[in-house]
């Protein structure tokens, strides 16, 4: 199996589009309250075709064999120094996918390392994602990775 990664364009926003459908259910199944199903409202190709005309924001799609197999979304962010911190920059990790049955296969592995390489193309090394609780499965890719928690949300509902 031949994995290829390119970076998305404001034409693949249906498809960028289709494909958070997984990560989407994912979410909803674990916190129907939170995350809606999804369907025509929750990510529609507008939304994706606007989120890849933003400045500063990358979309890369992988293809497995010829197929689209997931996709990932990262934000260079930089901070300006504060009193409490110094100044710095980031890529933020908004959202990786693969397909279900394209899983354990080295899609998630070849985006991860997509999105790392545009980082370092812009001289950016530091790189931070969210992962919800309930999603051992994201939080062991992570790991597996060389990510480490830094901090911890917490809410009372």
């Amino acid at each position: 199996m031949t994995i290829a990664v390119r970076r998305a364009t404001t034409a693949d926003a249906e498809l960028v589009s289709s494909l958070n459908a997984d990560v989407q259910a994912l979410h909803a199944a674990a916190l129907p309250w939170w995350f809606k199903r999804p369907g025509p409202d929750t990510f529609p190709p507008a939304a994706a075709e606007a989120l890849l005309a933003k400045p500063g924001h990358v979309v890369f799609i992988a293809e497995l064999s010829g197929k689209p197999a997931g996709y990932a979304y990262a934000e260079t962010i930089h901070r300006a120094e504060t009193p409490f911190h110094y100044a710095h920059a980031m890529v933020y990790l908004h959202h990786i996918s693969v397909r279900p049955e394209c899983r354990r296969q080295g899609v998630g592995n070849t985006l991860l390392e997509a999105v790392r390489s545009a980082g370092k193309d812009q001289g950016i090394a530091l790189m931070t994602a969210e992962v919800w609780a309930f999603n051992e499965d994201a939080r062991a890719f992570f790991r597996r990775h060389g990510f480490s928690p830094y901090t911890e949300r917490l809410w009372d509902r």
